[in-house]
């Protein structure tokens, strides 16, 4: 059974297994002190199971609070993005089968979403749910 150690690199084309559709998966992160993140889209599906942290995130347009254990599911062609971390955020992603024509990696609806933004580090809202 192949193995992916995706904390050194993801999984992608070039080591995947053959027999795999899967377009992409690895770890992220984005720290509350000096995080960052970029608004982006795929032309696949994309989860992030978040195993370590909390944050505030956009999905398909709708602002999400997330902790251990949640998974963010996102449409193709539809933007997400972190917006704040409370405590240092940590998740595996996983990019579905990417269909024929269309683009891998991040892509970008213009050139500042491109180029990321800071994610403020911020105090645990007193609204955020016990996860």
């Amino acid at each position: 059974m192949p193995i992916i150690r995706t904390r050194k690199r993801a999984l992608d084309a070039d080591n995947r297994p053959e027999w795999s559709g899967v377009t992409s998966a690895g770890i992220f992160s984005v720290t509350a002190v000096g995080g960052s993140f970029d608004c982006h889209f795929h032309d696949c599906n994309e989860y992030w199971l978040i195993f370590k942290g909390k944050a505030k995130v956009v999905s398909e347009g709708v602002e999400h609070y997330v902790g251990i254990g949640d998974i963010v599911c996102t449409k193709a062609g539809d933007e997400h993005d972190v917006l704040e971390v409370y405590e240092d955020l940590e998740a595996f992603w996983f990019e579905d089968t990417t269909p024929a024509g269309g683009r891998i990696g991040h892509l970008h609806r213009d050139e500042l979403k491109a180029k990321g933004h800071p994610v403020p580090g911020m105090p645990l809202p007193p609204d955020f749910p016990a996860i």
